[in-house]
C-alpha cells in the first residue's frame, strides 16, 4: 500500500437499506461492514473526485459516526474501516426526492477488500513520506483562525477537529510526543474543495506549533451515544 497512493473518499454517509434494524439497542459489527465480493451503496456529494469504473478507497464509519461525525462519537474511529471498491453506476438524487440530498449522488460500489483504519495507520513505516502535506501550505491559515476545535485519545492516536468562521472544517488524526507532531490522516472541506487522505506527514517547527495550540485549546470529546456495537457476526 503506496503512501502516494492514499487519497480517499469521505462519503456523506451509506446505505441503510439492508434490512437490518439500525434502531437497535444492539448491532454486530460483522452485519453492518461492507461485505468482500459484495456490492453495496454510499452516498457521495457532487464534488467528490468519484467516476464511475475506477477503483476508490472508500471510509466506513459506523452508523452514528456516518451520520453525525467522528466527534459525535469518537470511539467509532477504532471502529472505522477503509474500504476499496469499485464503482459500478451512479444514480443523481433529484430535488423533488429528499431536499437533504440535493447536489448529492449514490454509488454503487464493488468491495474488494475492508480493513480496519487503524490497523492501516499502523502500517505506516517511520521513514515513510508523503508527496502532498496535508495542512500546509494551503490549510495553515485555518488552523490559525478556528472558531472551535475538539479532541479525544483514541488508543495511541489524536484526533483533532475543527471548524472556522469561514465554514472551512478540518479533521486530523494524529501521533503526539514531546518530540514531534506526525500527521496520518487529514480532512478539509470548505465552500470550494474537499479532499481526504492518508499519509505519514512529520510536522515542521511553526506547523507543530499551531497544531499544539489548536490541542490545547480543545474541547474534550466524548461519545454522544451509549456503546452499541458488538463484535462478531449476529446469532
Amino acid at each position: 500500500m503506496k503512501i502516494d497512493d492514499m487519497k480517499i473518499c469521505f462519503p456523506t454517509f451509506w446505505s441503510q437499506d439492508s434490512g437490518i434494524d439500525y434502531g437497535a439497542k444492539e448491532l454486530r459489527l460483522g452485519d453492518i461492514l461492507p461485505s468482500v465480493g459484495e456490492s453495496t451503496f454510499a452516498w457521495f456529494e457532487s464534488r467528490e473526485p468519484v467516476s464511475v469504473g475506477e477503483t476508490v478507497r472508500v471510509m466506513w464509519c459506523p452508523p452514528v459516526a456516518d451520520l453525525n461525525g467522528w466527534d459525535e462519537q469518537p470511539s467509532e474511529i477504532a471502529e472505522s474501516y477503509l474500504v476499496e471498491a469499485i464503482v459500478l453506476n451512479a444514480a443523481p438524487v433529484a430535488e423533488t426526492v429528499h431536499m437533504a440530498h440535493y447536489g448529492q449522488c449514490r454509488y454503487e460500489l464493488q468491495v474488494l477488500s475492508c480493513e480496519r483504519l487503524l490497523s492501516v495507520l499502523r502500517k505506516f513505516q517511520e521513514d515513510s513520506k508523503s508527496d502532498h502535506v496535508p495542512v500546509l501550505p494551503d490549510n495553515l491559515r485555518a488552523w490559525e483562525e478556528l472558531s472551535w476545535c475538539g479532541s479525544a485519545v483514541i488508543q495511541e492516536f489524536t484526533y483533532l477537529t475543527a471548524n472556522t468562521g469561514f465554514e472551512a472544517s478540518m479533521q486530523l488524526i494524529l501521533e503526539v510526543s514531546s518530540e514531534e507532531i506526525i500527521v496520518l490522516f487529514s480532512w478539509h472541506s470548505d465552500p470550494g474543495d474537499v479532499y481526504c487522505q492518508l499519509c505519514r506527514t512529520s510536522l515542521a517547527a511553526y506547523e507543530r506549533l499551531i497544531i499544539a495550540r489548536a490541542l490545547g485549546e480543545a474541547q474534550p470529546l466524548y461519545d454522544s451515544q451509549p456503546a452499541y456495537l458488538a463484535s462478531g457476526p449476529s446469532v
